[in-house]
């Protein structure tokens, strides 16, 4: 691999056919392959993909249908009650004895008990609803932040590969100085030895993608190790939101938020349904009783059965349990209001350190495309300088090497920019 021969007669085959051109036709065919294989999927596509499949949000889809279901359940009156029995000493009347007996008893609540009971179950349901928003909100945001790794992953590969060209170009170079006598091989092995460096960048680089792509398949329900080739081309973005109006937005839309101010209503309605439950219940039946004749005498109406027509009432005397009922509600409303205020400051506090990133985020950029420019503007005249003189080799590799930090650098603020982004994302429903 590394520089050894300086025969003149064969270094035009050594440069045709050497083992560095051969290792990086096999990266690029390795390229071609990886694009046409894997899957080339913009962000949206993933978003809409991990909001049809994502088994957390299906899990708290299930759950709010079936929290829908309690409604009928509750919304009912109580099952009826029936009896029978039979006297094996049979009570003796003056219209025979009684055989046996048939009772049917139906209770009945409050009225409007049945309906508060409806009422609660389904702002229970509703509650559950608003856990369904809050947590597409937060897969979109563990869907970004991977997917933009993987695009910093994707892209410092380019700008690595782009890099080793330059560098073998400069290898070349250096060959020509060699042969000429302007230079030693002291500078072709130091343009190999950074070119390896590189190398071993991308292999790692290919090692990093499998976190990030496993976490976005996770997400998306489909097999970890299916491959993920971004489409989207990025550039610095800014957060599209006034900090002001993104407050207002999260107090009247976030569905956490929300989901606190369903369960005060629960517990308001749940108030409501302590002091129906806290009303007598009615209760209506009857009796149907068999009576068998009487063989010693014939009065009238002989045998007849009888049948009674009874009605209760459920007197709920110990008020203990339904005080208790109020206090416990009224305290886990004042629970939740100090809840809204702590995640509305929490929220808060994440929005602005969104900005301060964002803000950052374009500061590095506009000073690493200065130092990019400027740095170029160097690399320019050392070339032509080496090329003419065969000096200064060593400053060229040094400054080849800043310019594609600078480039990774300024690849890093653009992606920081969009996860900054995001992050503010993460809070704005609707």
């Amino acid at each position: 691999m590394f520089f050894s021969k300086k025969n003149k007669k064969s270094k035009s085959k050594t440069f045709k056919a050497t083992p560095k051109s051969i290792i990086k036709a096999g990266f690029t065919s390795l390229f071609i392959c990886f694009v046409l294989v894997g899957q080339s999927q913009s962000l949206e596509t993933l978003l809409n993909d991990a909001a049809a499949n994502n088994l957390q949000l299906k899990i708290l889809n299930t759950e709010y249908l079936a929290a829908l279901e309690r409604a009928p359940q509750v919304n009912e009156l109580p099952d009826p009650e029936a009896s029978i029995g039979a006297f094996p000493f049979p009570v003796e009347t003056r219209l025979g004895g009684q055989i046996t007996r048939i009772s049917a008893t139906q209770m009945f609540p409050w009225p409007g008990t049945l309906d508060s009971k409806k009422d609660l179950e389904l702002a229970k349901a509703k509650a559950l609803y608003e856990r369904i928003e809050a947590r597409k909100l937060n897969l979109f945001y563990e869907i970004k932040k991977p997917y933009f790794r993987l695009y910093e992953i994707q892209q410092s590969q380019k700008i690595i590969r782009r890099n080793i060209a330059i560098l073998e170009a400069l290898e070349r170079l250096a060959l020509t100085k060699v042969e000429s006598g302007k230079a030693t091989a002291a500078d072709v092995l130091r343009v190999q030895l950074k070119t390896e460096e590189l190398k071993q960048e991308l292999d790692i680089l290919e090692s990093a993608k499998t976190s990030p792509t496993a976490s976005i398949n996770q997400l998306l329900n489909r097999p970890l190790e299916t491959e993920i080739n971004i489409t989207d081309s990025l550039s610095f973005v800014n957060i599209p939101f006034n900090k002001n109006e993104l407050t207002e937005n999260i107090k009247a839309n976030h569905p956490i938020l929300q989901m606190f101010e369903l369960q005060q209503e629960i517990s308001r309605q749940a108030i409501s349904l302590n002091e129906l439950n806290g009303k007598p219940s009615f209760g209506a039946g009857m009796d149907y009783i068999t009576v068998r004749k009487r063989s010693d005498a014939e009065p009238s109406g002989n045998g007849r059965d009888i049948l009674q027509l009874r009605a209760s009432i459920k007197i709920p005397l110990y008020r203990n349990k339904y005080s208790a009922k109020e206090r416990e509600e009224e305290l886990k409303i004042a629970a939740l209001e100090d809840r809204k205020a702590d995640v509305l400051l929490k929220y808060r506090t994440a929005i602005e350190k969104a900005f301060a990133e964002s803000e950052t985020a374009r500061l590095k950029t506009e000073l690493y495309a200065k130092q990019i420019e400027i740095t170029q503007a160097a690399i320019n005249i050392l070339e032509a300088s080496y090329s003419t003189q065969g000096r200064d080799f060593d400053e060229l590799l040094r400054l080849e090497k800043e310019l594609v930090d600078y480039d990774l650098k300024i690849l890093k603020a653009v992606v920081q920019s969009h996860i900054a982004k995001a992050k503010v994302e993460r809070y704005v429903a609707g």
